[in-house]
């Protein structure tokens, strides 16, 4: 028997195909780039700090974090050099300051300590810990090992699960918002203002079928929602305090901030749905006052949504202008979802088989509404953004040294990507082609979509939401205290059969330090369990060996006395039913650093990236009031006048 191919999928979705491909393949390698970001309530200084000898044991020890914590999931204990846990400490959050831990310390003898301490930011819901070490006396320190690498903390790495999660979730937040936005602004102005049944038929058509993608959006935004907390869920119960998962999940919904957020981001998504497939139900009714209620009420819940999403952001932890911040980065997710999920709803009007509609006459009648949509959204997302950059970003330097500001590039290059296919995509739209590179001519046979353009585009946009994702999930930089100063985070990372090791020192400087490896196995269950963890401190005229203990599972403390700076080598030994796995790692002990100073004022970022958003809003506005007089001025002289065409000639 012959078998014959007797067909071949359509151009537009063969470029659908590959350009979703594309993009999936760009968004897993940022997910898997998320590895090494940090969390985000990071430690700024201690009390006694990192390193310190102390001539007097301290009755009260104080940590003060970047961002407010949740006094249910934050917790400190006191360990000797030997890693063993002292008991009599208690600790607590408040005392007029939610992002202070103040930790009650007993009665401690001459010697090294280390002060354990894991937290729970209020906002964003990440765990981070680390370890504080101070000494008391003049006593040397006997070896130990610990998990933070500095006072600063080791955190949670932002997980390749998390970024993953919070990426869907906004693309699902793009479609929800990019659907309301084509079918109710650019689809029912443009019903609005056509004379032809046949438009205006075709448009009711693609209004219910883009408001039954917004409600999957929203549905799936909620679900999405829904794995967010178990994952955020495990992660605390994993955090020690022996929760069960849904025990835990149950603490973050009812004993933090970031559960009320998502609880209420939960309810707004769900209500929404009820609320979109009621409009869709009513379309072909003549407009009622009901209808106008619902159409509100599916905006004001949209903007609840960006809110919260605002409200769960790095904006919050600012201390100065918090308000104005918050509510900048609400506009700023807010145009960005407009944007980006509008691209993906035009390309459902533009196809033929959901419009019923000939293409050129859903140019037509979508063009002037679309291209007003586009032009102030993207104002709108680039001024945001500017100023959003200035408030996280302190200096102009740290946008090359730190994961966050290369982070922020990489958005921004996108970003442009994005803009310079608009640019083609709405020549294309209103009738136009290149003749000569810088002049666009009217085309001869009118505009011309391309829905493979406009795929493009949308498929970059996605990857641009891969990258805000990433960027969300990763700590932004932060200028440093003089009044304490920390040492700067360090660790080594290394895989040895099925076992992950981390190892971190703290301060890292000579004198006493606090030493932390991570060891875990990469299967599960795990082959066999570890039976003890030693380290080997290696150097011309300074060896020794510290036997470290395990004070949470996989994790393995103690400390040790170094006397200079330098280089030195570091082998981990770890036994485990008979086998012996050993580690090499080259560190090198930082000198004792000065006290940071703050960024002078001229060094600052702000300034200049306040200067260009206040140029690109005030020339926006010129140019929008432009074209308001010239088409005003053409009016008369115009057959079939179209005022909401106001900013069609650019997107």
């Amino acid at each position: 028997m012959r078998i014959t191919r007797t067909g071949r999928r359509p151009p537009a979705v063969r470029i659908l195909l590959r350009s979703a491909a594309l993009a999936l393949g760009a968004a897993a390698a940022m997910v898997l780039l998320a590895q090494p970001a940090s969390a985000h309530a990071d430690l700024v200084r201690s009390d006694p700090a990192d390193g310190s000898v102390l001539a007097q044991a301290p009755s009260v020890a104080r940590l003060w974090f970047s961002e407010e914590i949740s006094p249910e999931f934050s917790s400190a204990r006191v360990v000797d050099h030997t890693g063993k846990a002292i008991t009599g400490s208690r600790a607590e959050v408040g005392g007029g300051d939610q992002a202070q831990l103040t930790v009650e310390l007993p009665r401690l003898g001459t010697g090294t300590y280390g002060l354990v301490w894991r937290v729970l930011a209020e906002d964003d819901g990440h765990t981070t810990g680390g370890v504080v070490v101070f000494t008391v006396g003049a006593a040397a320190a006997a070896g130990t090992i610990t998990v933070a690498a500095s006072a600063g903390g080791a955190g949670t790495a932002a997980t390749p699960l998390g970024v993953l999660l919070r990426w869907l979730g906004l693309c699902a937040l793009a479609g929800l918002v990019g659907c309301l936005a084509v079918a109710g602004p650019v689809l029912g102005r443009a019903r609005a203002d056509s004379a032809s049944d046949t438009v205006a038929a075709g448009a009711r058509l693609a209004r219910r079928r883009l408001l039954t993608v917004a409600a999957g959006c929203a549905a799936s935004a909620a679900a999405v929602g829904g794995l967010t907390l178990a994952e955020e869920g495990r992660r605390a119960a994993g955090a020690g305090g022996g929760r069960a998962l849904s025990q835990a999940a149950l603490d973050l919904l009812t004993g933090t901030r970031w559960g009320h957020l998502w609880l209420a981001r939960e309810a707004a998504l769900i209500v929404l749905v009820a609320v979109i497939l009621r409009i869709r139900s009513r379309l072909g009714d003549a407009p009622t006052r009901r209808a106008t209620v619902l159409s509100v009420s599916a905006a004001v819940l949209v903007l609840a949504v960006a809110w919260i999403e605002a409200l769960g952001s790095h904006s919050v932890a600012l201390e100065s202008a918090r308000g104005v911040a918050v509510a900048a980065y609400s506009l700023h997710v807010l145009t960005a979802l407009v944007w980006l999920g509008a691209l993906p709803a035009l390309v459902l009007v533009l196809w033929p088989r959901v419009a019923g509609l000939p293409p050129r006459e859903v140019v037509r009648a979508c063009r002037g509404p679309f291209s007003a949509l586009i032009v102030i959204s993207v104002t709108v997302l680039v001024v945001t953004g500017l100023y959003g950059a200035g408030r996280q970003v302190p200096e102009p330097g740290q946008l090359l040294s730190t994961t966050y500001g290369r982070t922020l590039l990489l958005k921004i290059a996108l970003l442009a990507a994005v803009g310079g296919l608009g640019l083609a995509n709405s020549a294309l739209l209103h009738g136009r082609r290149l003749a000569r590179p810088g002049r666009l001519v009217p085309a001869p046979d009118g505009a011309a979509a391309s829905r493979r353009l406009l795929i493009v585009e949308a498929s970059v946009g996605a990857v641009l939401l891969a990258a805000a994702g990433l960027l969300a999930d990763t700590a932004p930089p932060r200028t440093p205290a003089p009044a304490a100063p920390v040492a700067t985070p360090q660790a080594y990372n290394a895989t040895v059969g099925d076992l992950v090791v981390s190892f971190s020192a703290t301060p890292n400087r000579p004198g006493a330090n606090g030493f932390t490896v991570l060891a875990a196995s990469s299967r599960r269950p795990p082959p066999t369990p570890i039976e003890r963890v030693t380290l080997r401190l290696g150097r011309s005229g300074e060896r020794g060996t510290l036997a470290l203990r395990q004070i949470e599972p996989g994790r393995y403390f103690g400390t040790g006395r170094l006397d200079s700076a330098g280089p030195i080598t570091i082998t981990a030994v770890i036994r485990r039913a008979g086998e012996r796995l050993t580690v090499t790692m080259p560190w090198r002990i930082t000198p004792k650093a000065a006290p940071p100073t703050v960024a002078r004022q001229e060094h600052r970022l702000a300034p200049y990236v306040n200067a260009i958003a206040l140029c690109v809003l005030v020339l926006a506005l010129s140019f929008g009031v432009w074209r308001l007089v010239v088409r005003r001025r053409r009016q008369p002289d115009t057959a079939s006048p179209e005022p909401t065409e106001i900013l069609e000639d650019v997107r």
